[in-house]
């Protein structure tokens, strides 16, 4: 055998070996945990072997396998419109008394998202006019009245408004649902003001209700960096290996970091000095933005001088100097003084954004911002594109809106999806799974003979490499994803079956059995690849633009036709070759 085929071989056995490897997770989640501890990574971390790969590569189940809650919440954006146009509309009495441009009085009609200025002087209402217009560009006017001036929200602000209400609420669900610690949640939109919530192992609706459906408390904390408590606390008491605890620095300051936000927590629990508290901030993985690759502690003061009940707006923008990303933030007149007063007393310091007790950004105070209006800069990182920062700017000023939500929130459906469900679906799923590769093994190897049974073991390596692949990119499985499963079983097929006829159709031409393999695999090899290729970019197009079932199915097929293609093109060869090359065979059994 020639050296390529050596180097193939490595190959192949190296591929089977690591799909095995990534599989094992799988086999311990679903052979030796209880049912109900299938979602509970902590207990499957505990049983797994020391050589076994971490416990998020365990391959999940979707909500229609495995059962769990469904909830449908329903975000109320005209009362949050309505209480938007009041607030506006003081804004903008208030900025013509700033700018002394006459004085006015308001009213307003929340149901027609209107305003009316009434000024004192008549002669001055043409420069109110203006100015106010200009200045307030998501207000059209609605007609002039001698003194009276009345305004109406613009259509579009109306329409991004609700938009922006219902992203929100989404985020403040998220991290909450996060910090429950439930697996494999799908957060979604549904229609134009409902949010639909899937709870994959979950049992008590009760629970998820009063989690998901209470108002999240966006608060602002003094960090204190200038305190060595971290670093003397891991060097007094170091955590355990197994915890994954490390001390580090961070915007050059020490700190803790660590996989497990439990485990983390209690270790600092009760050895913070008085009047301070850890807190935690998510290191998301990269382009998994719900994803916390870690977690970092920040020391911070236990009491809280500002909480999001006084923030007024926060929108992501760019700076005109630098053009870095930055988020401007507004608050009303109360909370501009509790401001003021914070950022007077603790210039060159840093303030943590805390939301839900988790920090989301911590901006050092430059200099005292007396107006309540401030801009968080959002700095050059290392490794992140202007829209990855852009992006990041546009999350927090997300987080800030939403500590004080704008739109009530209220749970318009729940039900418990029960488990006698997901174990029927299991078992039809995989039952049709089972007949029909089994079928597909019995024709090749009756049809085809060795040939066949050499397409039959690179059917079964293509099954595995397909779970192998699920579990991998931490994909979930529903039923659509055993479907997908299923159809590329049979392109796998499919493409052993013209790799044979083609052999067929060279030994019948009178050519060697070596000739025949060889050029059976050469002349089928583009046709495979074609269907193939056409097959992975529908698969990508719906995994891209479709959503829930669509992108499970998509999944599955794109993994799939990944592993037809080297089962079918690499591992069959293989094996041929050593059958006639290897053999020194004078015929080939197909």
């Amino acid at each position: 055998m020639d050296r390529n085929w050596w180097s193939r071989l490595v190959l192949v056995v190296s591929v089977a070996l690591g799909c095995m490897w990534f599989l094992v997770p799988t086999y311990y989640s679903f052979f030796k945990l209880d049912r109900a501890d299938r979602n509970n990574v902590k207990k499957l971390e505990a049983i797994l072997p020391g050589w076994a790969p971490p416990a998020k590569f365990r391959l999940s189940l979707g909500l229609d396998l495995q059962g769990g809650i469904h909830l449908v919440m329903r975000v109320d954006t005209d009362t949050a419109l309505n209480k938007r146009s009041e607030r506006r509309g003081s804004q903008i009495a208030n900025y013509v008394k700033d700018k002394k441009l006459g004085e006015v009085t308001l009213t307003t009609n929340p149901e027609l998202r209107e305003v009316t200025l009434v000024a004192k002087d008549p002669g001055t209402m043409d420069a109110i006019e203006k100015d106010v217009l200009a200045t307030f560009e998501d207000f059209t006017k609605v007609k002039r009245d001698g003194a009276s001036l009345t305004l109406q929200l613009v259509d579009t602000q109306i329409s991004n408004f609700k938009q922006e209400a219902v992203e929100q609420a989404m985020l403040v669900i998220r991290k909450r649902i996060d910090k429950w610690g439930v697996s494999e949640v799908d957060v979604r939109k549904l229609g134009s003001d409902s949010i639909q919530i899937s709870l994959p192992g979950a049992q008590d609706p009760e629970q998820a209700k009063d989690l998901i459906g209470t108002t999240a408390q966006l608060e602002f904390r003094m960090v204190d960096d200038q305190s060595t408590f971290v670093s003397d606390h891991y060097k007094a008491e170091p955590p355990s290996p197994e915890s994954g605890i490390t001390l580090g620095s961070y915007a050059g300051y020490p700190v803790l970091e660590g996989p497990d936000r439990d485990a983390l927590l209690a270790y600092v629990k009760g050895k913070e000095p008085e009047g301070k508290q850890v807190l935690l901030e998510c290191v998301e993985q990269e382009g998994k933005k719900e994803k916390c690759k870690s977690y970092r502690t920040y020391l911070v003061e236990r009491t809280v001088p500002l909480t999001g009940e006084s923030l007024v707006d926060a929108y992501a923008s760019r700076s005109q100097q630098s053009d870095d990303p930055e988020v401007n933030v507004t608050f009303d007149a109360q909370g501009a003084r509790e401001f003021g007063d914070l950022t007077e007393k603790n210039v060159g310091h840093r303030m943590a954004i805390v939301l839900d007790d988790l920090v989301h950004s911590a901006p050092n105070i430059i200099e005292k911002i007396p107006n309540g209006n401030c801009r968080i800069t959002l700095g050059r990182s290392v490794g992140k594109t202007r829209d990855q920062r852009m992006e990041e700017a546009l999350t927090l000023a997300l987080v800030l809106k939403a500590g004080a939500l704008p739109a009530p929130v209220t749970v318009g459906e729940v039900r418990r999806v029960e488990a006698s469900l997901g174990d029927d679906l299991i078992r039809r799923g995989a039952l049709a799974a089972l007949v029909g590769l089994g079928l597909v093994v019995l024709f090749m190897a009756l049809y085809y003979r060795v040939s066949g049974m050499v397409a039959d073991v690179a059917l079964v390596l293509n099954a595995a490499l397909i779970l192998a692949g699920l579990s991998l990119f931490s994909a979930t499985l529903t039923l659509p994803g055993i479907a997908g499963f299923v159809l590329t079983l049979g392109i796998a097929v499919d493409a052993n079956v013209l790799i044979n006829e083609r052999v067929r159709e060279e030994l019948a031409s009178g050519k060697s059995a070596r000739t025949a393999v060889d050029q059976g695999y050469d002349r089928a090899f583009w046709t495979i690849f074609d269907a193939h290729v056409t097959t992975f970019i529908a698969g990508g197009v719906l995994f891209f633009t479709g959503t829930g079932p669509v992108r499970g199915f998509a999944t599955s097929l794109v993994i799939g036709i990944v592993a037809s293609l080297f089962t079918s093109i690499v591992v069959t060869r293989l094996i041929t070759t050593w059958l006639v090359h290897g053999r020194n065979s004078e015929s080939v059994s197909v």
